[in-house]
């Protein structure tokens, strides 16, 4: 009677100490909420657990794990030595600017990047089991800059499967397969658009490409293992949710720019990535005229497979950049993917096959 009795003891300090976690969560955000900042759409949140739950979903568990590793990258993007100071009253009416040029009907194209030319032509020709391989390299060579990333994709540590270099798209086909140049095209098409370079946190583009590249491998490796037919939609998915970031990033730069005595505020714009870069990922999407089924893994729907490979390589990406570049260790890593519940022996498998190791 005494073990019992320690065992729920036990039962109810956890629960306590997890919603104790939450309810410090729910008193953060409203303190970003303060007077004098406009209300921000925040996406969609979790269905509520039902209550007699006492633990989080698996869902759950990822998403928190993946926001830690998020945070971490904003806060080494974003780092840089201070220039000057502005008033808290300065910072709110640069987040107010920030959030009204961006929540407006029509999307602005001093922010919001245009769909890449070719992208309906090639997703056609990849999506079409029929397709040539000739006709594909054909449509690739139209574009110099789209046939160089290809390359440097090919021989890259991500894709290299040949000791001998790939100096030819149809090389590339024959080396990588027609399945893995889905991949590397979709990459390949949104890379220039990461190209921009600012006068503050120049960093940021080159991180969240290095980033996104990795992530959208991990999501490609991820629906290897679970829909096979969802690979180059896995990486493409992955690739637009990294457009809502740069998004905020822009539009915050500009309305800085209209006070060039402030620096930036690094830690406005990790919050404004957080509450406003995953609706404007969902709405670039959109306006692109992507697939339902892009939109709906971009909204988080859980009966579409994509929101898993968008969701696990958002997060194995982040971990394996973050490793790289020794702002985590090892162990951090481990630590991280033991909370996010994801399944151990699955993510063994994309891990290797993103970075090699263990």
């Amino acid at each position: 009677m005494l073990v019992a009795i320690l065992v729920f003891g036990a039962g109810l300090l956890a629960a306590a100490a997890w919603a104790g976690r939450r309810h410090h969560a729910s008193a953060s955000a409203a303190a970003a909420a303060a007077p004098g900042f406009p209300a921000i759409r925040r996406p969609p949140a979790a269905p509520r657990a039902a209550p007699a739950e006492t633990t989080p979903t698996d869902a759950a568990r990822l998403e928190e794990a993946s926001c830690r590793a998020s945070d971490r990258l904003w806060k080494l993007a974003f780092a840089s030595p201070s220039q000057g100071h502005a008033s808290p009253d300065v910072h709110r009416r640069v987040r107010d600017n920030i959030v009204a040029m961006l929540e407006v009907d029509a999307l602005n194209s001093n922010y919001f990047p245009r769909r890449p030319a070719l992208m309906p032509q090639l997703m056609q020709a990849v999506n079409d089991p029929n397709a040539a391989a000739e006709r594909i390299s054909r449509i690739i060579a139209h574009d110099p800059v789209l046939t160089a990333d290809v390359l440097r994709l090919s021989n890259s540590t991500l894709y290299r499967r040949s000791e001998t270099p790939v100096e030819t798209i149809p090389r590339a086909i024959a080396v990588c397969g027609i399945e893995s140049l889905r991949g590397l095209l979709a990459t390949a098409m949104l890379r220039p658009v990461f190209r921009a370079t600012r006068r503050n946190f120049p960093r940021l583009p080159r991180m969240l490409w290095e980033r996104t590249e990795l992530a959208a491998r991990a999501a490609e490796l991820h629906a290897m293992q679970t829909n096979p037919g969802d690979r180059f939609e896995a990486q493409l998915v992955v690739l637009l949710g990294a457009l809502g970031p740069l998004v905020v990033y822009s539009a915050a730069l500009d309305v800085y720019a209209r006070n060039p005595h402030f620096s930036p505020s690094a830690e406005l714009c990790v919050e404004l990535i957080g509450s406003l870069a995953r609706n404007l990922s969902q709405r670039i999407a959109r306006d692109w005229e992507t697939s339902p089924r892009l939109v709906a893994a971009l909204e988080g729907s859980a009966g579409e497979p994509l929101t898993g490979a968008l969701r696990t390589g958002e997060f194995l990406g982040t971990l394996a950049f973050l490793e790289s570049h020794a702002v985590i260790s090892r162990d951090e890593r481990r630590e991280l993917l033991a909370d996010s519940g994801a399944p151990a022996e699955a993510v063994a498998r994309i891990w290797t096959g993103l970075t090699g190791a263990e």
